[in-house]
């Protein structure tokens, strides 16, 4: 076995035995617990459609659109707070639904997102 393979199939373990005189003790948990809190908190609410911003995000997307002129409009959102809990249909369906609109002559996407805790996307139809 040469020593790159051992390396790469033993590689936590090289780790460990390497690290246990070069790191002051309980250096590796705290180092752990920054890694998880930073993950925790990059991690959260989020829109997940064109630019991101993690303190703010407020913006419109368009995703179709005909040329024709429209009279009705419907919308349909999602949220999630926290990144923890999400529930909502933005469907084209429903927004066509709530709009009353049985022909669409575009489809936009509305984003908001503030500081990860709050996140929201918004399918707008609009049509006649």
């Amino acid at each position: 076995m040469t020593i790159s393979s051992f390396y790469k199939t033993n590689f936590l373990n090289f780790w460990i035995r390497n690290s246990k005189n070069k790191f002051p003790q309980g250096s590796i948990r705290s180092f752990c617990f920054l890694i998880s809190l930073a993950t925790f908190t990059f991690s959260c609410a989020s829109s997940g459609f064109g630019t991101q911003g993690q303190i703010y995000e407020d913006q419109r997307i368009s995703m179709m659109e005909t040329g024709n002129a429209a009279s009705k409009e419907g919308i349909a959102c999602a949220k999630s707070y926290l990144g923890l809990i999400a529930w909502g249909d933005a469907s084209v369906e429903i927004a066509q639904k709530n709009g009353n609109i049985r022909e669409i002559t575009s489809i936009e996407l509305e984003t908001f997102n503030f500081f990860g805790i709050y996140a929201k996307l918004c399918t707008v139809t609009k049509g006649n």
